[in-house]
């Protein structure tokens, strides 16, 4: 386990700080003011969000849902990356807390940048944030917790990590669209 720290790199924890800020600018500014949703656990997180009373933030569920998927996945994925990724997402997490509670913008009804267009919102949040999900891959973590549950049980399942993904952002946009009585945002989402 040492020698895995060993291989812990500062320029690792400077661009998944970059990829947490980017990937919550993403979701905070662009798909969570006009109710879309990401996909994965960060998806599950907004739809928490969105359901429980003011107290309970994106933040609190972003690392409520997480964390616990990356300590479990820590034997199967090493340490460096249980580090990396968990670091990452209390990086999404604090800016995302940030940006909706600290900063003098306004996201509560609308994209500061898009306003209520869902088109505008959902290709950009999707593109911001899927470079900061990128960012978070290629330089050692993830994420999202559902990315480490396809790798432990997609081979177990008989199914790609891809097709794991997918099943599950399906049942959660099927889960939005019936709790919301509308079809319209959770295929906006997809």
């Amino acid at each position: 386990m040492l020698k895995q720290l060993k291989t812990l790199r500062f320029k690792n924890f400077l661009m998944l700080f970059l990829a947490g800020v980017i990937n919550s600018i993403g979701v905070v500014m662009f798909l969570g003011p006009v109710n879309l949703y990401d996909s994965g656990l960060s998806g599950t997180s907004m739809l928490f969000w969105q359901l429980t009373p003011e107290p309970y933030t994106l933040s609190l569920f972003l690392i409520v849902l997480n964390v616990p998927f990356f300590l479990y996945g820590l034997k199967k994925q090493g340490i460096a990356f249980t580090i990396y990724s968990i670091f990452a997402v209390l990086i999404y997490s604090l800016s995302s807390y940030v940006i909706n509670n600290i900063l003098p913008i306004n996201t509560a009804t609308s994209s500061p940048f898009a306003g209520n267009d869902l088109l505008l919102c959902a290709l950009f949040g999707g593109m911001i944030s899927g470079i900061g999900s990128g960012l978070t891959i290629r330089f050692g973590g993830a994420i999202d917790g559902i990315d480490v549950m396809a790798v432990i049980f997609a081979k177990r399942l008989g199914l790609t990590v891809g097709i794991f993904m997918m099943i599950y952002n399906v049942i959660l946009y099927i889960v939005i669209g019936i709790i919301m009585s509308s079809w319209v945002l959770p295929l906006y989402s997809i």
